[in-house]
């Protein structure tokens, strides 16, 4: 061994100063194509195929994790829970053991809520080998909105050693609209004894339901509480005290607070501009409504769908639907896509004023975006149609119903008899045509 300057050289290579560098991590090559699961994918109806899928000369995909869980996707997003289409391809997948992620479980479980099949939902969960947290909240949120509040509280106690703050919400807005403020705050207390840590989300809960029932000094209370707590309040926070002074007609007020909210550091939002858009309109005042608007854009905050939505809805309950028609097209110069509730109720304003040439011309708009319309729109517009005798057009609405599977409840067929029995002999084609379509019961 040889010293120098003061130091034993040993021959090893010395570590740099300061943090390890790690290597940079590669990317990972993209999955091999599956050529059966782009195959799958091509086909339209999701029943054919699941029925490919099925055949025998399939079975050696029935091990794919990627192909089942696509298939099993598409079927609940379809609705086609009843067997043998989700329940048959759910066995054939336990049976095979095929391993599915927790998001696909998360996102069946969803939609089984949606389609207000909250047992569905809860078997589902239980029999998973693994129970993610995102799968225990999305199976509250199922039970909570479809009014299982026992199950969803007897499920959460069970699970409680890896809930979180979320679990606990969708609790919280059961309990809020089954039982009240006061029951709320007890579960608010026994989140605290199993050390949950209540979040802005918390608050703005119980904070909304105490302003929309009048109690809005109580709910003021609670922001106090919760900033005490350290739980700043957001602008959500404030659009809910604001709503509550507003449902007491204090606008002024409610007014002065979305200006003080900034006052104490929390920036002000659309949703705080909706509250008093929406105020103006319920009171009438359309001209202080479309002032807000440009207040807005005064202060460079560009009106989002949301803020387009509320005149238009206001407009069009108050028969003006040409100015809402106006503002309809206004958003669209102004870069903001209308969604499928602004067509929706512009083509119902048109209908309600017996401007069906109007409700016609947006369908078009709305179709051609992706969008649809419910089924009582379209009976409406197909009533109106025949009584002014345009049987061509009345036909192609009915063809835009079948192409998207809008059917059509007792109380519609009885509307388009009625209106499509007056006597009228152009109507004939039009029954001609009721008789050879393939109507479906309506989802929604």
């Amino acid at each position: 061994m040889s010293f120098r300057g003061g130091r034993m050289k040993t021959g090893l290579r010395s570590r740099p100063s300061g943090k390890p560098q790690r290597r940079p991590r590669l990317p990972k090559p993209p999955p091999e194509p599956i050529p059966f699961l782009a195959h799958l994918k091509s086909i339209p109806d999701p029943v054919e195929a699941l029925d490919l899928f099925l055949s025998p000369s399939s079975s050696p995909h029935h091990r794919n994790p990627a192909v089942v869980s696509s298939l099993l996707y598409r079927l609940a997003r379809s609705r086609l829970f009843s067997p043998p289409h989700l329940p048959s391809l759910l066995r054939l997948a336990r049976s095979n053991r095929v391993p599915l992620r927790p998001a696909l479980l998360s996102s069946i479980i969803r939609h089984l809520g949606r389609a207000r099949l909250p047992r569905e939902a809860f078997s589902l969960f239980l029999r998973s080998p693994r129970r993610p947290l995102p799968c225990l909240n999305h199976t509250l949120n199922a039970l909570v909105d479809n009014r299982c509040l026992p199950q969803a509280r007897s499920l959460l106690s069970q699970h409680a050693a890896y809930s979180n703050v979320v679990s606990y919400n969708i609790l919280l807005k059961g309990v809020l609209r089954e039982h009240g403020l006061d029951a709320a705050l007890h579960l608010l207390d026994e989140m605290s004894s199993r050390r949950v840590a209540p979040s802005v989300a918390t608050y703005n809960a119980l904070v909304g339901h105490a302003s929309r029932s009048g109690m809005v000094a109580r709910a003021f209370g609670l922001k106090e509480e919760a900033a005490r707590k350290g739980v700043e309040p957001n602008a959500v926070t404030y659009a809910l005290l604001m709503e509550g002074l507003c449902l007491e007609g204090k606008h002024a007020e409610a007014r002065r607070l979305m200006f003080d909210m900034e006052y104490r550091g929390c920036k002000t939002g659309q949703v705080n501009y909706g509250v008093l858009m929406s105020d103006c309109a319920r009171r009438g005042d359309f001209e202080g409504a479309k002032e807000l608007v440009a207040e807005m854009r005064r202060r460079r905050m560009k009106p989002d769908g949301v803020i387009y939505s509320i005149l238009v809805n206001y407009l069009c309950g108050a028969m003006r639907v040409d100015e809402a028609y106006k503002v309809h097209v206004e958003m669209q110069m102004e870069g903001c896509e209308p969604g499928a509730a602004v067509y929706r109720m512009m083509v119902d304003g048109f209908c309600r004023v017996r401007d069906f040439d109007g409700g016609l011309r947006v369908l078009n708009a709305m179709l051609s975006s992706g969008h649809c319309p419910r089924g009582e729109t379209f009976v409406c517009l197909v009533s109106g149609l025949c009584q002014g005798g345009r049987v061509e057009d009345a036909c192609f609405v009915l063809e835009e119903m079948v192409k998207r599977k809008k059917g059509l409840e007792a109380e519609g067929w009885r509307s388009l008899v009625e209106a499509i029995s007056g006597g009228c002999d152009s109507n004939i084609g039009l029954i001609s045509k009721l008789t050879s379509m393939d109507f479906v019961e309506d989802e929604e």
